[in-house]
């Protein structure tokens, strides 16, 4: 599939919450190469709520890492899905940490998608893609 040429009614805010900044940059590249969306980027949990919270910029999905400083990837998820007016943001995990029963349970409702760390472009946009389907502004195929 062509993600060019799928065209949103409104253009996505995706916020990156990523510690490692050339992890960062390459999720940026995979993604703004793919489709048209607005991205925040921050390097830990803290500033993700800041953005959230105090600068009033709801995403519509997140991309997440777990080993992140001062708010690790699931506490920031408690207080995100603690939240109504969050709680629909759809949440894909980025990480290098191995997905196991553990870390399964303690997210079980709270993400649509986990990926593991070298992301693989293809993974990566189909877990979005599916996010942002299931969201409020759907797509549309030209």
């Amino acid at each position: 599939m062509q993600y060019k040429e799928i065209k949103f009614s409104k253009v996505p805010r995706i916020l990156i919450v990523e510690d490692d900044a050339s992890q960062r940059k390459l999720l940026v590249k995979f993604i703004k190469d793919a489709f048209e969306c607005n991205i925040l980027e921050v390097s830990d949990g803290l500033d993700a709520l800041k953005i959230m919270l105090r600068d009033k910029q709801k995403p519509d999905l997140i991309l997440l890492d777990l080993m992140l400083p001062a708010l690790s990837g699931i506490e920031f998820l408690g207080v995100v899905r603690g939240r109504p007016e969050f709680d629909e943001v759809p949440v894909v995990v980025c990480t290098s940490v191995a997905e196991t029963k553990e870390t399964r349970g303690l997210m079980e409702g709270w993400i649509v998608g986990y990926l593991v760390k070298p992301i693989n472009r293809a993974k990566l946009l189909e877990k979005l893609m599916s996010a942002l389907q299931d969201i409020k502004f759907r797509v549309s195929y030209q």
